[in-house]
C-alpha cells in the first residue's frame, strides 16, 4: 500500500474543466457510437491521428492554434509545475496539446486504463495547497481514475485492484495536506511573520535517490523511507526556496484500514513525514540548526520533529522496507530501458470458462466484420473495416474502453485535447490484451 499512496502522485497534471464532473461510463449497456466524425483536428495534429485515415473530410481548424543531495524539482507529478501562457502550441504524437513547462499534457488522462475492468471516478478534488504562479488558486489531485492510470503506467498495480483506489488517493491527499503544513510551520520560522503565505511552485517526486539525511537514518536503524518528494516553493517576496521530503511507513500504527481514516491528515499515524528546506545555501543550514531548534525549544513553534532514533518497531521493519526499495529499484529500471515488468498471468478454471465464453460471443456477433476486412478493396474500406472490428470485439471484450471512446468522440473540444486518440489507442490496447489473455487461456485449458 505505501508503495503506492506516494508513487502514483510521480505524475499527474490539471484535467480539463469538462473532465471535472463527469461520471465514468458504466460497462453494461454499450454507448452508440456517431455515425460519422464529428470533431475537428487542429491542424498541427492532424498527421498523427489515427482518425485522420477514417474521416477524410475532417478540415482544417486552428483553435488549436539536483542530484541526490539536499543542497538542487509535482505532489502529484514526475514533475509539475503551475502553467505559463505559451505563444506557440506543441502537441504531442497522440494530439495532446504539451505544457511547455512541464513537457505534461494541458489536459491530464482521465480515461479508463487499457487493463482495466471496472470504472473509477474522475472527479477530482481542490488542495488547500495555494499554487505558484496564480493569484489565490490552488493544485488540484488526481483523480482515482488518474491515479490508478499513474500506477498502471509505472507498473506499480501488482495486486491492487480497483476497489482499493479511493482510499489509496484518500491517503495519498491527506498526506499532501500534512506536508504543506509542516512546510508552512518552517516558513514562519524562517520568515518571523505568523501569516506568512508561501505557494507551492513546482515538486518532483525522487523515489529512488536516497537524501543525505535518510541515509544516516537508516544507518541508526530506520527503515529505508518509501518516497521521497522536492517541492520548491515561491514566497511573498518574490524567492524561491526549495523542500526535500521523506516518507517513511511504521507498520506498527496501522491500526485501521484506510477505507475507515476519512482524510484528515492526523488520522495516518503509520506515514511519518520528515521536511525541512534543503540545504542550497549557508542561510538554509543556519534555519535547520540554529532557528528552527530555538523555536521548538522556547514553544514559539507547534512543529514536531521527527526524532533520529527509531522505535524498536520500525527497526524491525527495515528488512520489508529494503524489499519495498529494491521493487522501486527494479520498476525504476524496467521503465528506463523501456521493458514491462514481467507477468505471467494464470487463470483459474472459472476464469479459462468466461475467456472462452467470450471468445465464442466475439465469433458470433463479429463474423460479418471480419469477413469485411478479409474483403476490403481499398486502403479507406480497410481502415474502416478494422476499426468496425475493433469495435465489435470491444463491445464484449473491452466495454468500459469502448464507452470511453464513445463518449469522447461525443465531447466538446475532446479530439482538440487528443482525448479522442488516447481514447482510441486504449482501446486497441485493451483488444491487444484480451486476445493474449485467449490465447494463454487456450494453452492453460489444454
Amino acid at each position: 500500500l505505501t508503495y503506492l499512496i506516494m508513487g502514483a502522485s510521480q505524475s499527474s497534471a490539471p484535467a480539463s474543466s469538462a473532465s471535472l464532473n463527469q461520471a465514468p461510463p458504466t460497462s453494461s449497456t454499450p454507448a452508440p457510437l456517431p455515425s460519422e466524425c464529428p470533431v475537428k483536428l487542429p491542424a498541427s495534429a492532424k498527421k498523427s491521428s489515427p482518425l485522420r485515415k477514417l474521416c477524410p473530410h475532417i478540415g482544417d481548424d486552428d483553435r488549436g492554434s539536483g542530484d541526490g543531495g539536499e543542497g538542487s524539482s509535482d505532489p502529484n507529478s514526475g514533475q509539475s509545475s503551475a502553467s505559463s501562457p505559451s505563444s506557440q502550441s506543441v502537441y504531442n504524437v497522440y494530439s495532446q496539446k504539451i505544457d511547455p513547462t512541464n513537457q505534461m499534457p494541458v489536459h491530464a488522462n482521465n480515461l479508463p486504463s487499457p487493463s482495466q475492468s471496472a470504472p473509477l471516478s474522475q472527479q477530482r478534488v481542490k488542495s488547500t495547497i495555494p499554487k505558484g504562479g496564480t493569484d489565490s488558486g490552488t493544485w488540484t489531485y488526481p483523480s482515482p481514475q488518474m491515479f490508478w492510470n499513474s500506477i498502471n503506467r509505472k507498473g506499480k498495480v501488482g495486486d491492487t485492484e480497483e476497489q482499493d483506489i479511493e482510499a489509496v488517493v484518500a491517503i495519498h491527499n491527506a498526506m499532501n495536506e500534512r506536508t504543506w503544513k509542516k512546510v508552512v510551520q518552517w516558513e514562519r520560522v524562517i520568515s518571523g511573520k505568523e501569516d506568512t503565505a508561501p505557494k507551492l511552485l513546482k515538486f518532483i517526486g525522487r523515489p529512488t535517490d536516497l537524501s543525505p539525511k535518510a541515509r544516516l537514518r537508516t544507518w541508526l536503524g530506520y527503515p529505508l523511507p518509501f518516497d521521497r518528494h522536492d517541492w520548491t516553493i515561491t514566497r511573498s517576496d518574490g524567492s524561491t526556496a526549495r523542500y526535500v521530503i521523506d516518507y517513511y511507513y511504521d507498520e506498527s500504527k496501522a491500526s485501521d484500514s484506510a477505507a475507515t481514516l476519512g482524510t484528515d491528515p492526523s488520522n495516518f499515524n503509520s506515514i511519518l513525514v520528515d521536511v525541512r528546506p534543503a540545504i542550497d545555501d549557508p542561510m538554509d543550514l543556519m534555519y535547520r540548526v540554529i532557528d528552527m531548534p530555538l523555536e521548538v525549544a522556547t514553544g514559539g513553534t507547534d512543529f514536531e520533529y521527527l526524532p533520529m532514533m527509531p522505535t524498536a518497531g520500525l527497526k524491525s521493519q527495515a528488512p520489508e522496507a529494503r524489499k519495498t526499495w529494491e521493487s522501486i529499484l527494479k520498476s525504476k529500471t524496467m521503465s528506463d530501458s523501456g521493458g514491462d515488468l514481467p507477468s505471467k498471468p494464470t487463470f483459474t478454471p472459472d476464469e479459462i470458462n468466461k475467456i472462452i465464453k467470450e471468445k465464442g460471443l466475439v465469433q458470433d456477433s463479429c463474423s460479418s466484420m471480419r469477413k469485411a476486412l478479409d474483403s476490403c478493396p481499398t486502403e479507406m474500406d480497410c481502415a474502416k473495416a478494422s476499426l468496425a472490428l475493433t469495435m465489435c470485439v470491444a463491445e464484449v471484450a473491452c466495454p468500459l474502453q469502448r464507452n470511453a471512446l464513445a463518449a469522447a468522440l461525443r465531447e466538446d473540444g475532446a479530439e482538440e485535447e487528443g482525448k479522442v486518440d488516447v481514447a482510441l489507442k486504449n482501446l486497441h490496447e485493451c483488444v491487444g490484451i484480451w486476445d493474449e489473455k485467449v490465447k494463454k487461456a487456450e494453452e492453460q485449458q489444454i
